[in-house]
């Protein structure tokens, strides 16, 4: 995936709902919603995948989100933006270059099989490119990501 393409993906993935600047979720909170993510999806499978999707569910929670990617960079499930379910992600970049999805699995390539990453993509609400941290999380063939944007 190009840089081009990847902005354009993050502008796809930008749409809907503005919220107010001071309304943001925190990083322990990101990092709480990713894990009943996990386990909705440790509990149902694939079928949790409709939880997630839905932008008025019980996953999503102000700026707060989640995605889950399979290891060959399918998004499998965006709780922001459904259109985006189905696209390759793997090559995706941030402005500086950095693949992010492949980042994500390294992340997680550990005992725990969680961890952080922090990258540049679209804000919600600013519409503006902004550095993202995201508590990253494997189950199973999935990896799931959600996360707070620094300083915005």
């Amino acid at each position: 995936m190009t840089r081009r393409s990847m902005l354009l993906l993050a502008l796809l993935f930008s749409t809907g709902n503005v919220l107010a600047a001071g309304d943001r979720g925190t990083a322990d909170e990101a990092k709480a919603l990713g894990l009943k993510a996990a386990a909705l999806i440790e509990a149902q499978g694939d079928k949790a995948f409709d939880v997630i999707n839905d932008r008025t569910g019980p996953l999503v929670d102000r700026d707060l989100y989640i995605t889950v990617i399979d290891r060959t960079g399918i998004m499998r499930a965006s709780g922001f933006n459904k259109s985006l379910v189905g696209t390759n992600t793997w090559d995706a970049e941030d402005p500086d270059g950095m693949k992010f999805v492949q980042e994500f699995w390294k992340a997680v390539a550990n005992d725990s099989k969680e961890g952080w990453l922090t990258y540049k993509f679209v804000d919600p609400v600013t519409k503006k490119i902004a550095k993202k941290r995201a508590y990253l999380r494997q189950v199973g063939d999935y990896v799931i990501t959600c996360g707070t944007y620094i300083g915005s």
